[in-house]
């Protein structure tokens, strides 16, 4: 993922994500393609074109990770203006934004939950590659396996302040959990989450996955993460009404949803869509749920 979130930046493309540590991860952990990158600059753009070819890759999905990382990281922004001082990052793999100072200004917290494994891997990466902690803030790491444990559970041991409203941050997640497990952890969060908060997420689209509708590179792209050992395990319906309903079960109010037209306009708006060969994936849409403040008068 690395990799397809630093494609745009390489190649100077407009609107690219300003996630700037991604690429000092990638050259880290991958330092023959970071030469390569270097010495041969048009391999970037033939790597574009192998991943995206149209009958054996999967067109669109370098714009996809680009403009769904710029949507996390505006929403991230909008949150801490609005004075959100708590960021819960589940499932961190690589992200970055606890070690950017624009996103992560003096008073924020962050918290990183990721496997037990994955967090140490990920904290040594840290280490040796952002030196400077004062240039680089850090998170508080969270070691746990949401499988097994509450997400309640996991953050009543640290320094989490449930009192106290957050934005959790749920980026390429929910689709690799089965249908209970994505639903448990949406419920979860509402149940430790004070008035106030937020959740964001993308998610597969339920026609896509249960093959009721044929969209382009959806194939290509459920068979190349199945390869990985990560198949798709679960989707929603992408209508209004229907993810409204889902999310007030799970204790949320949708605030935002985005189809893949409207990401494209947002956040890559030099891009036509096209529908036989979408700019971005075409089977992925994004949700911002709160739970709203009440209004004394309301109350009453």
């Amino acid at each position: 993922m690395l990799v397809f979130r630093t494609v745009n930046q390489d190649l100077k493309r407009p609107n690219a994500n300003e996630d700037v540590i991604a690429r000092c991860f990638r050259d880290k952990l991958m330092p023959i393609r970071a030469v390569t990158t270097k010495v041969l600059p048009k391999s970037v753009q033939r790597f574009q074109k192998f991943v995206e070819h149209p009958t054996r890759g999967t067109p669109g999905v370098c714009n996809f990770v680009d403009a769904r990382t710029t949507w996390f990281d505006k929403g991230v922004k909008q949150a801490i203006a609005d004075g959100i001082k708590q960021v819960v990052i589940i499932a961190a793999g690589y992200d970055t934004r606890s070690y950017r100072k624009d996103l992560h200004p003096p008073g924020v917290k962050y918290f990183e939950i990721d496997l037990p494994e994955a967090s140490l891997r990920k904290q040594k990466l840290v280490r040796q590659v952002l030196h400077d902690y004062k240039e680089y803030p850090r998170p508080e790491y969270l070691a746990a396996d949401l499988s097994k444990t509450a997400l309640e559970d996991v953050l009543v041991k640290s320094s989490f302040d449930t009192a106290q409203p957050a934005i959790l941050l749920c980026e390429g997640l929910l689709y690799y959990l089965d249908t209970a497990s994505s639903s448990n952890l949406l419920k979860d969060a509402s149940s430790m989450a004070a008035l106030g908060s937020h959740i964001m997420f993308d998610f597969l689209h339920q026609n896509a996955w249960d093959g009721s509708e044929k969209l382009p590179g959806y194939a290509q792209t459920a068979k190349a993460v199945a390869n990985k050992g990560e198949p798709f395990r679960s989707a929603m319906k992408q209508s209004l009404d229907c993810m409204r309903e889902s999310l007030s079960i799970a204790g949320w109010e949708l605030s935002i949803l985005l189809t893949p037209r409207d990401m494209l306009a947002a956040n890559l708006p030099h891009l036509t869509w096209r529908e036989d060969v979408p700019p971005i994936l075409g089977f992925y849409s994004f949700a911002i749920a709160s739970k709203p403040m009440i209004n004394p008068t309301e109350a009453l």
